[in-house]
């Protein structure tokens, strides 16, 4: 015999331990699966970038602006890069008075990306100031955003 060559056996598994085996990596993949499919939106305080959807109002240009001076978020420049998307809905009526009144009522959702689920959602409404309505939305975020890191 040829001290060279090396004798191969193959490994043998044991009849009772392959399905075991086969078992335990289907329920494996089973529940990665699940917890992928069951996955709900993101918590308000695990968003980091925030994509602000474009709208032909100029209102969210406000909002983003004040986003951009927030620490706590980045923004991104595409949707495929950010946790969340924001969008701003924006309605404008004319109160009748002595003195005709514009008042302005505004509808900021963030949604999670992924699931397509609402994270938050805020409507507040001016008489006059579009840019203090702007900064009410930013405060109400800020807060419920703490809110959201401490309750977890």
């Amino acid at each position: 015999m040829n001290s060279r060559l090396i004798k191969y056996t193959p490994l043998r598994v044991n009849s009772r331990i392959l399905p075991i085996l086969t078992w335990l990596l289907l329920s494996t993949g089973l529940l990665a699966a699940q917890a992928t499919f069951s996955a709900g939106p993101l918590l308000l305080h695990q968003v980091r970038t925030i994509y602000v959807a474009p709208s032909s109002d100029e209102f969210v240009l406000l909002v983003k602006a004040r986003l951009e001076k927030w620490t706590a978020v980045g923004i991104a420049s595409k949707p495929e890069e950010a946790d969340a998307i924001l969008t701003c809905q924006t309605e404008s009526t004319i109160v009748p008075a002595k003195v005709a009144v514009r008042r302005t009522i505004a509808e900021v959702t963030l949604v999670d990306r992924r699931s397509q689920r609402p994270i938050w959602r805020t409507t507040k409404s001016t008489a006059f100031d579009r840019t203090r309505l702007a900064d009410d939305i930013m405060e109400q975020l800020k807060q419920d955003w703490r809110k959201s890191a401490n309750a977890y």
